[in-house]
């Protein structure tokens, strides 16, 4: 299993556990050990062009009469081992600033709870910038809708050994940015100064936040290795999270009973109040480095870390209140929501453009739905980004172009009032990670689609973002293998979408051979599913919505001739070529992009008087999973030669120990669909 949740609820008594020393880790910062000045590789990798020495997260909760404070105080020392490692000397701090009225923000309701908590975690704590991309290593959001963020006490130093003595150079002030991004999302950036080849880097800031109901994920393991990972963190018993604990490489928990002392505001002149609390400390030691992976959605999902969600709270003299317990709880926070779950039952705005296109009249139920899709689409553009909270739709077609979920919400009701029954499905996209297993979480949901149950009893799924698609062909963003329909009138089921949307291409070639060597024909291809969008897409046609596109051209390629001896490949372009799995070891499982299938079928016309000598190796074979097969086998008779290939990925996720079965798979057909026809004079 990539993710073994070891579920850690604060209501149960905690785990005592014996604490491992920490093996001479330096963790006070401003003086670098002689052998950290020195150190010139990191032993346990040594092409590493950086390592992260030591990394101190401590998290604080201060009691307040209206709710919580909490801080997150960061440090990081980082050695700088190649030229190349000089890039971590730059850190992006994102954080929210919320600009509506300080007194709403006191008020929380579960409606408030839903909209401080249910966005996207999918920005960086302070972690390093990937200047390739324009965004920070590894993920976690901190917005909010009620609450407010602030940087502070940021400090940098870069430590350099200049003729055997360490010259220290300070960050400026002046050199810290402060921008606001989009909305409420901020960033505070800065570049460590004099940073190089054998620097040592050290920063810390502090994360001044209103979000007290909601934990920032813990991720210490990243692109880079981590020698030492320590998260210190004391909760007051009040509030109770579910917290989960992830990764290939897990970290060490401990988790004892404490006490946090307060000042009651209405008695300044009393002593201080206790209340107990929780204090965990989380370990990682010698954590591997987990770069970006062409083949992962997101590292996050198996690096070692936490994530935790509020479980119940209650403010100091009231009394505890649950808060999402269950997926059946958070279905009816969405259901219940003024945003999405009330607007379900409206009437579409567009319901008069409808009944004048005369859709409800169409019999064909998926041409139905196609109509509907269409007419929406024409009236409002999809901008390209991913959301779970709609706007007004009078704000929406009023501007001509919306999120996914702001045009979600007009083809639910436009579909409703088609006579099709359809809901929100809701899920968190691949890119972001994947939802906690141990606890439900409405933290972590970022979108919904749209679920359509069929007259015959299956159920088909659109998105705004499906431009140039299909029902049931999704972009790949949103295959996930866990996504839940939201519907009042039924319990609301799990749904694997990976088996919903397939790649299919099928390619069938007719030619003739003559007796110089020239193979020349006809190439017809029809492309199914994701494959139909993919070209759609590449060739400005993403407006149209359709179940295939056929793709038709002339071909021609010459073969060898030697006495009277044709040799020719039947692929004049190969369909497999280059195996991009060339490591010969993995640490992490391959996730595809969705389950794909081709086949090429060559059907060769042989000159009068000639038959095929040597065909090539036939060849069929499969994963001991079968989650990739293939087969490549060519047929003769009639004066004819037909090739048959075929490759099919049945599963997106393959386990790393199956890694070296799926290389060898690629390397198979790779060299086969190389091989040549030998064709002779009878």
């Amino acid at each position: 299993m990539k993710l073994n949740a070891l579920a850690l609820s604060l209501l149960l008594s905690c785990m005592w556990l014996t604490a491992t020393a920490q093996d001479n880790v330096n963790t006070k910062f401003g003086k670098p050990t002689k052998e950290e000045m020195q150190m010139t590789v990191y032993a346990p990798e040594p092409d590493a062009e950086a390592v992260v020495l030591c990394r101190l997260t401590d998290v604080t909760y201060t009691i307040q009469s209206s709710g919580y404070l909490v801080d997150y105080r960061e440090k990081f020392r980082i050695k700088v081992l190649k030229p190349s490692g000089a890039r971590y000397a730059k850190v992006v701090i994102p954080y929210s600033k919320n600009e509506l009225d300080k007194a709403n923000a006191k008020l929380i309701t579960k409606t408030q709870l839903r909209l401080g908590v249910a966005v996207p975690n999918d920005r960086a704590m302070g972690d390093f910038y990937d200047e390739a991309t324009g965004t920070s290593s590894v993920s976690e959001n901190i917005m909010g809708e009620y609450t407010d963020e602030n940087i502070e006490e940021i400090k940098a130093v870069a430590f350099n050994l200049v003729n055997g003595k360490v010259v220290k150079s300070k960050l400026d002030a002046s050199d810290i940015k402060n921008e606001k991004i989009e909305g409420d999302d901020y960033q505070v950036s800065f570049t460590v100064p004099d940073v190089k080849e054998g620097t040592v880097i050290e920063y810390e800031y502090l994360i001044h936040s209103e979000l007290y109901y909601r934990m920032h994920d813990w991720v210490p393991q990243c692109e880079i290795p981590v020698a030492y990972a320590r998260l210190d963190m004391e909760i007051p018993s009040f509030l109770i999270y579910n917290i989960e604990d992830r990764g290939i490489q897990r970290l060490v928990t401990t988790c004892s009973m404490g006490k946090m002392h307060y000042q009651v505001e209405s008695a300044p002149s009393a002593p201080p109040a206790s209340i107990p609390t929780n204090h965990y400390i989380s370990i990682g030691r010698n954590l591997k480095s987990m770069p970006k992976d062409a083949y992962i959605w997101n590292p996050n999902d198996y690096r070692a870390g936490i994530s935790g969600e509020l479980k119940s709270y209650r403010v100091r003299g009231g009394q505890p209140i649950d808060y999402a317990k269950t997926w059946n709880e958070i279905d009816d926070i969405i259901l219940d929501d003024e945003d999405l779950g009330k607007r379900l039952d409206n009437h579409s705005p567009l319901q008069k453009e409808l009944e004048a296109a005369n859709i409800q009249n169409i019999a064909d139920e998926q041409e139905r739905i196609a109509a509907v899709y269409k007419l929406v689409m024409n009236r409002v553009k999809w901008n390209g980004k991913y959301e779970l909270w709609p706007d007004a739709e009078n704000d929406i077609l009023a501007k001509g172009e919306g999120n996914n979920a702001d045009i979600n919400i007009l083809l639910i009701q436009s579909l409703r009032d088609m006579s099709i029954n359809a809901s929100p499905v809701v899920l968190r996209e691949r890119s972001k990670g994947e939802l906690p297993q141990s606890f439900p979480s409405i933290n972590k949901l970022t979108t919904y689609i749209v679920g359509i149950m069929q007259k015959n009893g299956t159920m088909a799924y659109l998105d705004a973002s499906s431009t140039g698609g299909w029902l049931n062909v999704l972009p790949e963003v949103l295959l996930v293998n866990r996504a839940r329909i939201v519907d009042k009138k039924n319990k609301s089921p799990w749904v694997n979408l990976q088996k919903v949307s397939r790649s299919q291409i099928t390619t069938v070639i007719d030619a003739v051979l003559t007796a110089d060597g020239k193979l020349s024909g006809t190439e017809t291809t029809l492309l199914r599913g994701l494959a139909a969008i993919k070209y759609r897409q590449l060739n400005g046609k993403s407006n149209e919505f359709a179940q295939e596109e056929k793709v038709e051209k002339k071909i021609s390629v010459q073969g060898e001739v030697n006495d009277g001896i044709i040799s020719i490949c039947p692929f004049y372009e190969a369909p497999i070529s280059e195996n991009p799995f060339t490591a010969e070891s993995r640490m992490l499982p391959v996730e595809f992009p969705s389950e794909q299938s081709q086949q090429v079928v060559v059907n060769i016309t042989l000159p009068e008087g000639y038959m095929m000598e040597k065909g090539i190796e036939q060849t069929i074979a499969s994963t001991p999973d079968k989650g990739l097969n293939g087969r490549l086998i060519a047929t003769t008779g009639d004066g004819k030669v037909t090739v048959q290939y075929q490759f099919n990925i049945n599963k997106t996720s393959h386990a790393e120990k199956n890694y070296p079965a799926l290389r060898q798979m690629y390397d198979l057909f790779i060299t086969h669909c190389k091989d040549k026809l030998i064709i002779k004079h009878i």
